[in-house]
């Protein structure tokens, strides 16, 4: 349906989100009340709650706007229709909303994105929010209101509702006298920000089956005559008018004079109806079946009509409207037929709204007179009005005063999520307390994430409602601040997995592994003491837990050469000297070592065809010495020989059988280009090792070729003659073995040791392997 259109000449049906499409100037000049419906309606309505409305004008207005569910507005919150009817002069405004079971269950299909990243409360806040701006809208525009109800059971929830509408109305009077000045309306209309205090109505719907019929039974079932007065129906609206004015006085929803107060009861006239027609059929059968009932039926004679359901009755039942003559009325009066009707709502609403279009309400109580203010506007007058007055309710405020009215709306809805903060609010400091329980100087982040559960623990105890996750975030953030102010440590690992204990620092200006370099500088430290002997092993010494490969494998040994075995002979390993004043470490990935290794494997394996499968395998680390100049009576090779660590070369050992392994030692010729000596064997070509690049770390098995460390991480010395050891003593004067662990290991093998042009016969030494990283 169009926003705005005609459905004959002069009736226009409209929406109030677009009533700047509305041509004011074409409408009558006529004054008009306006009457508006809100509630809640079943699924089956479809969010319509105004089939009452379409029976009494005759007409299928409101109900053909949502023959087509998908006619409803799930866009906007609540969305407001509204029909101007010339003939009666009144217009209907159709309240739809998250109070309607249809829109809200197309609402919940609309947000389920949004539910993902908020809880059920927080979308329902948002959307009550909404649909009580236009709520407001609804009474600060209208003259008559009826709530509707699809049970025959008074919603307490509207109390808080009405409460709050009225506590934001208060504070919105000054923002909306501000806007009415300008219009050509009574004073009283604009301090007061609306045309009169409204008079609210109640509908229940009802299906039981002693109110479908309207005839009067005067026999109760056991013999007994009833009161044929007051029928089961007229005595349920009764009931309900008695308990919702109680309920409503008691929290002080109404009070006396109805200017102070959101919106007023009638205090002589009938303010519940009980409608037992169903606005939906359900079963068509069972709805033609009673249709052919009631054609059947004889009708009643006159002189049974119920006197209850007459005009006069209807108009005073608790009082009667003195001096009011038939020029009072407006053209679409009620008939004589009407009032006759059985029970008709027609008869129920327009007595109201003749009352409005005639005289105005007075529905002030009390011993204190106080005059009720009321106007009604023009049909013109009424258009531009809710124009200006829907802009300023849902559009986003302009000003402070604004701004502060739709906060306390907010605020004041949030019962859940007010709880929910306040509660909160009160259990974080007892969660932060419990974290900083016992919190020494400075800890790890192990600790730290510890303490932050024991605190989230103790959080979730106390902590209720949709505020919980703001709130745990909230604490985790704190937590981590506080950690991070000073109580830190430094959790740098030690070679042997021990983290440092001090505060978070810099271990030099070029520490690369920290980013703030406001830091302090000092040593890592983990207060951890283990015992070394130096390289001959004689001598014991304290030492710190090494963080760095060099004071793990060389500094410390270092220090105590000159104490010890400083004067021992020994193998001097190269190591990186710079010949360009400039050094880096060589780039080496695990992946390419590995690669190369293999490599080196492979082509050993194809050199030696001759091992089989009775070869012992070995993991041994064997040296391969390259020596000086032929004819050098140096056992050792000098500072500038070469060592090359590998898995295996040519001189090393070889098994020729299970029992008999031959040693080759022979001289290595250095050449600069790989050519045939005399015997005609082919030499292979030492690589130079890299001036610019050095191998960061220590030397191993797997490092590339060509690389060497900056210190050398091995220490190989000879401490004398093989007749250090013994066989049935074991090695002589060399402490720091456990009880019985001095002796080799028996291997009988018989071994061959071919000499090629060298006169050295002995040979004793000792490989000490420090640390393996």
């Amino acid at each position: 349906m169009a926003p705005c259109s005609k459905i004959n000449r002069e009736e226009i049906s409209f929406s109030v989100s677009s009533l700047s499409e509305v041509d004011a100037s074409t409408l009558p000049r006529d004054k008009v009340c306006i009457v508006s419906i809100f509630g809640k309606s079943s699924f089956l309505a479809n969010g319509c709650k105004a089939f009452l409305i379409d029976e009494a004008l005759g007409k299928n207005i409101f109900q053909g706007m949502f023959t087509d569910p998908g006619e409803i507005n799930i866009d906007e919150p609540a969305d407001i229709q509204g029909f101007y009817h010339p003939e009666s002069r009144v217009i209907f405004l159709h309240l739809i909303g998250s109070f309607d079971t249809k829109c809200l269950l197309q609402k919940c299909h609309s947000i389920e994105n949004e539910l993902k990243e908020k809880t059920f409360l927080e979308v329902w806040s948002d959307l009550q929010c909404s649909f009580s701006k236009a709520l407001l809208l609804i009474f600060h525009l209208s003259h008559i209101i009826l709530v509707a109800h699809p049970t025959t059971t008074f919603d307490v929830s509207y109390i808080h509702l009405f409460q709050t509408l009225d506590s934001v109305r208060q504070k919105a009077v000054p923002c909306l006298t501000d806007l009415l000045r300008s219009f050509p309306i009574s004073q009283d209309w604009v301090q007061a920000g609306r045309p009169c205090s409204p008079r609210v109505l109640f509908i229940f719907q009802t299906n039981a089956p002693e109110f479908q019929s309207e005839s009067i039974d005067s026999s109760d079932g056991t013999g007994k005559t009833r009161s044929k007065k007051f029928p089961p129906i007229k005595r349920l609206e009764h009931a309900l008018e008695d308990q919702i004015y109680r309920i409503l006085r008691k929290s002080r929803v109404i009070t006396n004079i109805s200017g102070n107060s959101l919106f007023a009861v009638p205090a002589n006239q009938e303010f519940v109806y009980v409608t037992s027609k169903k606005s939906l059929i359900v079963d068509p059968l069972g709805y033609l079946m009673n249709q052919l009932k009631e054609c059947c039926s004889f009708p009643k004679s006159p002189g049974e009509m119920d006197p209850s359901k007459s005009k006069s009755y209807l108009l005073n039942r608790r009082g009667s409207i003195q001096n009011q003559t038939a020029n009072d009325l407006p053209a679409f009066a009620l008939t004589p037929e009407d009032g006759a009707s059985e029970h008709s709502f027609k008869a129920f609403l327009w007595q109201h709204i003749d009352l409005a279009l005639s005289k105005g309400f007075d529905d002030n109580v009390g011993r204190n007179i106080v005059r009720a203010y009321f106007e009604l506007p023009t049909a013109q007058i009424w258009f531009q009005i809710a124009n200006k007055l829907k802009n300023w309710f849902f559009m986003e405020p302009k000003d402070s005063r604004s701004g502060a009215v739709m906060s306390l709306l907010k605020t004041t809805l949030d019962i859940d999520v007010r709880f929910s903060e306040g509660r909160c609010a009160k259990v974080l400091p007892l969660a932060s307390a419990a974290y900083q329980d016992n919190l020494p100087t400075h800890y790890t982040l192990d600790y730290h994430e510890r303490k932050l559960n024991q605190a989230l623990q103790v959080f979730a105890m106390h902590a209720r409602g949709p505020a919980f996750q703001q709130f745990a975030q909230q604490l985790e953030e704190d937590c981590e601040r506080l950690w991070q102010n000073g109580h830190q440590m430094c959790e740098f690992r030690s070679l042997t997995g021990n983290h440092c204990i001090n505060p978070l620092h810099r271990a030099s200006e070029d520490d690369e592994d920290v980013d703030d370099k406001t830091l302090p500088i000092m040593p890592h430290c983990s207060q951890v003491k283990m015992l070394s002997a130096c390289d001959c092993g004689r001598r014991q010494a304290s030492r710190e837990d090494p963080f760095e490969v060099k004071a793990a494998n060389y500094s410390f040994y270092s220090s105590l050469h000159d104490d010890c075995c400083g004067k021992l002979e020994r193998i001097k390993f190269p190591v990186f000297t710079s010949t360009t004043g400039v050094s880096r470490p060589a780039q080496i990935s695990p992946v390419q070592a590995h690669q190369q290794s293999e490599e080196t494997r492979r082509k050993r394996h194809e050199s030696q065809p001759g091992r089989g499968e009775s070869q012992v395998t070995t993991t041994s680390m064997s040296l391969a010495l390259s020596f000086g100049q032929p004819g050098s009576s140096d056992m050792f090779p000098t500072e500038e020989s070469a060592v090359e660590l590998s898995q295996g070369s040519e001189e090393s050992p070889r098994q020729t059988s299970d029992q008999e392994v031959i040693i080759s030692l022979r001289e290595s010729k250095v050449t600069e280009s790989p050519e045939k000596c005399t015997g005609g064997e082919k030499l292979g070509v030492l690589r130079q090792p890299s001036t610019t690049e050095y191998l960061p770390g220590m030397l191993h098995s797997e490092s590339p070729l060509g690389l060497l460390p900056m210190f050398p991480s091995w220490s190989l010395i000879c401490l004398g003659p093989s007749s250090l050891y013994s066989h049935n003593i074991g090695i002589q004067e060399q402490p720091g073995f456990i009880p019985g662990t001095n002796f080799l290991l028996p291997w009988d093998v018989t071994v061959k040791l071919e000499h090629k042009d060298l006169t050295y016969t002995e040979i004793s030494v000792v490989l000490v392997i420090r640390y393996n990283v």
